[in-house]
């Protein structure tokens, strides 16, 4: 801690101990101006009573539990460049509510905020830590960070581009290293280092690159050859087992998955053709764009028997086959491969089926067999039949 804020600390501490009134009151937080060397000391008790001590102003002022907020008294300081010298696990566990709660609509002062994320990556302030420290659920709000922590990389256009330190000469400025390929940042052979404003970093990262590196008439046409071959092919079979004839939420859908892959590190390879990435990049990620696509359409699973859903369907030989999903209890589950199925009057049977427990990735890799044309006589030691 720097000496000036040090000292106010100690200041501060002694008020606390010696005054009665404020006895029971503990040091919150501490923010500080690097500038003119200010700081704005925060401390309250159990009940809620807070005091506020200014370096510029004798004494400290009482601050009414109906005026304070965290838009006035945190955020529209850090939004002028002050900083967080300390601050309690209990603050920032009250901070990570309020920004679930109110951002973006409700707070004024978003760059503060911003300010405050990139704080919190830098220092290690993780809901994991705050869920031990504070022992409570912390709702994750890092998905509102804008920015890139120290040696975070992200992808763009091809291009990895990664956050270095913050510029010594411009302190609210970040150097990042500009990479032509992943093979480059591999080796370290940066095309070029630049300084950008740290707050929003991965906007002004993209917007840079718009600007000197990117052709967007080829991006945007990259983007609509990856959704037209998404849509017409790669997750066409996907979308046709929802039976979804809603062309514009297929349309869009297959845009946003587009633009997930430009953005990916299967995208920045160029050891392949940008067809063959793009078919690596969603076998490794068809669950998770599978569960996206059932959100877009709105689709739910039925239940069938009171306790089983079809996680997959498909065909062999035009004998339909289904990969169910049983539920023996709330936590249990065991998978099923099950052979001309039939379903009326919301039930499910089948005429015969392979049993696989809780293994589920062994029972989709056997359904990914099965729907090719394979057979699984030999799956098991003995299969078990309906």
């Amino acid at each position: 801690m720097l000496e000036f804020i040090e000292q106010e600390k100690l200041k501060v501490e002694n008020i606390l101990k010696e005054d009665m009134e404020h006895q029971d009151k503990k040091i919150d937080y501490i923010l500080y101006n690097p500038d003119t060397m200010e700081t704005n000391i925060l401390a309250s008790n159990s009940n809620e009573e807070a005091i506020e001590f200014r370096s510029s102003q004798d004494g400290y002022n009482y601050v009414p539990e109906w005026d304070y907020n965290f838009d006035y008294y945190i955020y529209n300081l850090l939004e002028e460049d002050w900083k967080i010298a300390y601050m309690t696990p209990e603050v920032h566990y009250n901070i990570w509510n309020s920004i679930y709660e109110l951002y973006p609509e409700d707070i004024d002062y978003k760059d503060g905020v911003q300010n405050y994320l990139q704080y919190c990556v830098d220092n290690g302030i993780t809901k994991e830590f705050l869920d031990k420290e504070n022992d409570l659920d912390t709702p994750n709000i890092m998905e509102y960070f804008e920015g890139l922590s120290k040696n975070e990389t992200m992808n763009y256009a091809g291009y990895v581009i990664k956050a270095e330190d913050i510029n010594c000469e411009k302190s609210n400025e970040t150097i990042v290293s500009i990479f032509k390929s992943k093979i480059d940042y591999i080796n370290g052979n940066y095309n070029e280092r630049i300084s950008l404003n740290t707050i929003g970093l991965k906007q002004n990262i993209i917007d840079y690159m718009d600007e000197v590196y990117v052709d967007k008439a080829d991006i945007e046409s990259e983007k609509g050859y990856f959704t037209f071959v998404l849509g017409y092919d790669l997750l066409n079979k996907m979308i046709k087992k929802y039976d979804s004839l809603e062309c514009d939420i297929n349309y869009e859908f297959c845009l946003n998955i587009s633009e997930q892959f430009l953005n990916s590190d299967e995208y920045s390879n160029f050891n392949h053709s940008s067809l063959e990435m793009l078919e690596q990049w969603l076998s490794k990620n068809k669950d998770r764009i599978e569960l996206e696509y059932k959100k877009a359409i709105g689709y739910e699973d039925k239940v069938y028997n009171k306790n089983m859903t079809i996680i997959d369907k498909g065909t062999r030989r035009e004998q339909p086959v289904a990969l169910i999903e049983k539920s023996l209890s709330e936590i249990e589950k065991e998978y099923i491969i099950a052979f001309n199925y039939r379903i009326k009057d919301n039930k499910i049977d089948w005429a015969y089926g392979y049993y696989y427990d809780d293994n589920i990735p062994k029972a989709k890799d056997d359904f990914k067999k099965v729907i090719n044309g394979e057979n699984l006589s030999k799956t098991f030691e003995r299969e078990d039949n309906l």
